[in-house]
């Protein structure tokens, strides 16, 4: 008898959103995850904000809706809350997007015929093979969170196809923009998807999609034309559409300067360009500055290289550093020293975060722990200087907590770290994960982070409304209904992987 064979098929652990209807492209973006990026507790439910919304504006459009003014009249409209980069004086401002906002953005972007024509450019910026673009955004397709499809597309898309291209090339130099996604000129929108001339041409027609996205970014910012608001995955799109019209015109460049023998990979605003000749990677980044400087934007010269060696600059510098290290240690305060040294040289690296993250999964297979408040010291210190790494930290932290003997000595410990949090102007990330962690031995302490203050059931305006006139729409845009109080009843004192690992279900 002959037994029928079928060839199985991988299953595809991610989709691009270019891939998508419009239908499934507006689901996508009406996903919590996809409104805010920012990692915050799991008891701040986006989705219970959002659905109103949603369901208020699929029977009344914001456009057919008299407003007492325009919403760029008003200040304050997003909600900001900073995230420090390195523990000192750079800050990363993440926005929480006015949600009537976001949701009309959403829907005018997803309509049947502005979906297809962003489609449609995405398509011509994607002509060039030599350039390629892997920051698209990804929609997860396996349990895994979309987050961690993008950071896996990354993986698979950068690191390993640049040792790949070690066949092939002897050189890559690295760039990235300064302070990209602050110097975006709104009106590079239209630039971008209509090209410079019919976008100047024709700059109040709101018909067109680049247009349109424009005045919406505009509206979300007191009329501010620099700079777009960072921290969703819409906006990640939009910028996209700048940064991809900016690979079109380098590729047009590039072929009349017939520079052909190289390969260049962009994710967002970094850049690794593969050649052979050392000479043709110099052009190509003189080429490079050119063509962002003629949409506002600048290489960062710190970060700019020189050809060098694919294998050996294939994997970012940090975690080079941490594979030849010595990565442990049998006593746990040895090893987290060891991560301490790590952090303090390359702060906010994503070896830190694995590292930190391997740390916490040794530290849950140990009964008994000697002198946990010397780790907790340690552990804040590392997410005081790489404030990335602070959810991480605070699961350590929370593990460490349980090993105290009384509740006292855990109130006792949370103060002082409080006390040293403090310390560090526009912390309000870092406190969002202190509250988390201090929650279940004294769910009264306050804090100034106005995320926080929801947590503790105070009236807070995140957004201001003022410029909404109608009463309905109004009521759709309820702060205190991003906290899930049965989520908030649901933790327990020990924070789980679940909450701050990308990679878990």
């Amino acid at each position: 008898m002959k037994i029928k064979t079928t060839k199985s098929k991988k299953r595809r652990a991610e989709r691009s959103i270019l891939e998508m209807s419009a239908k499934e492209a507006r689901a996508f973006f009406l996903k919590p995850e996809s409104y805010c990026r920012l990692d915050l507790p799991p008891y701040f439910d986006f989705r219970r904000l959002l659905r109103p919304v949603d369901k208020f504006l699929k029977i009344k459009p914001l456009s057919s809706l008299k407003l007492k003014l325009k919403p760029r009249d008003s200040e304050d409209v997003n909600y900001t809350i900073y995230s420090n980069k390195d523990g000192r004086y750079a800050w990363r401002p993440f926005q929480l997007i006015h949600p009537v906002i976001y949701v009309d953005l959403a829907y005018l972007m997803t309509e049947s015929k502005h979906w297809d024509v962003i489609r449609s450019r995405f398509g011509e910026f994607a002509n060039e093979p030599k350039i390629r673009c892997l920051s698209i955004p990804q929609e997860s397709l396996t349990r895994r969170k979309d987050q961690g499809a993008q950071i896996l597309h990354w993986w698979q898309g950068i690191e390993q196809a640049s040792i790949d291209l070690a066949l092939d090339f002897n050189y890559v130099l690295h760039a990235d923009i300064t302070d990209c996604y602050g110097s975006i000129y709104t009106h590079s929108v239209s630039w971008a998807m209509h090209g410079k001339e019919m976008a100047k041409a024709k700059k109040r027609d709101l018909s067109l999609i680049g247009n349109a996205i424009d005045a919406r970014l505009q509206d979300m910012q007191y009329g501010q034309t620099n700079g777009i608001p960072q921290g969703s995955v819409l906006v990640d799109l939009i910028a996209e559409m700048v940064l991809g019209y900016a690979d079109l015109v380098l590729g047009k460049r590039l072929a009349d300067a017939k520079i052909t023998d190289f390969q260049l990979f962009r994710y967002r605003d970094d850049y690794r360009i593969f050649v052979n000749d050392a000479r043709d990677g110099e052009l190509i980044l003189k080429a490079l500055t050119e063509v962002l400087i003629g949409l506002g934007l600048k290489l960062n010269a710190s970060k700019t290289t020189t050809a060098q060696a694919v294998i050996g600059n294939a994997i970012k510098i940090d975690k080079r550093e941490w594979i030849r290290r010595r990565q442990g240690d049998r006593n746990l305060q040895k090893h987290l020293l060891l991560i301490h040294s790590h952090g303090a040289e390359f702060p906010n690296g994503g070896s830190l975060m694995i590292a930190l993250d391997q740390f916490y999964r040794r530290l849950a297979s140990r009964k008994s722990v000697h002198h946990p408040m010397q780790l907790i010291s340690i552990a804040i210190d590392i997410g005081y200087n790489s404030p990335r790494c602070f959810p991480t930290c605070a699961a350590i932290v929370s593990m460490l907590l349980s090993k105290l003997s009384t509740k006292k000595e855990k109130l006792a410990a949370v103060d002082r770290i409080r006390k040293k949090l403090e310390q560090l102007p526009n912390n309000g990330h870092l406190e969002v994960w202190l509250q988390r962690i201090s929650y279940c031995f004294n769910p009264t302490l306050t804090y100034g982070e106005k995320l926080c203050c929801l947590v503790e059931g105070k009236k807070v305006d995140l957004w201001n409304d003022s410029w909404i006139s109608d009463s309905g729409l109004k009521r759709t845009v309820r702060p205190s209904s991003i906290v899930n109080k049965k989520r908030l009843k649901a933790v327990r004192p020990i924070v789980p992987r679940r909450e701050f690992g990308v990679f878990e279900y």
